[in-house]
């Protein structure tokens, strides 16, 4: 019994953290990792929030990077770009 209450939130739990897509769609198009700043406004239209930070590559260097967040169809998107392009999308809802 316990085991089965253990499995059920863990299950109701990983649903409200933030999940890696490979794309959005966006009412003209989609808007995939390796896609420009450009294409994205383009897309998705100017986001509701966005704050900047730091993110290390595998070598352990720092890079600029700005966080964008979006909410389309009741699910909310952080896409972030790092020098330009989209270095990732999560989705939660």
């Amino acid at each position: 019994m316990k085991k089965l209450i253990l499995a059920i939130m863990l299950t109701v739990c990983t649903s409200a953290f933030a999940v890696s897509a490979d794309s959005v769609r966006g009412s003209t198009g989609f808007v995939e990792r390796g896609n420009s700043y450009g294409k994205m406004i383009d897309v998705l239209g100017n986001p509701d929030s966005s704050y900047k930070h730091i993110i290390h590559d595998r070598d352990g260097w720092p890079h600029k990077a700005i966080t964008y967040s979006y909410s389309l169809n009741n699910v909310r998107y952080e896409i972030t770009v790092v020098d330009g392009a989209v270095y990732s999308v999560n989705w939660e809802r």
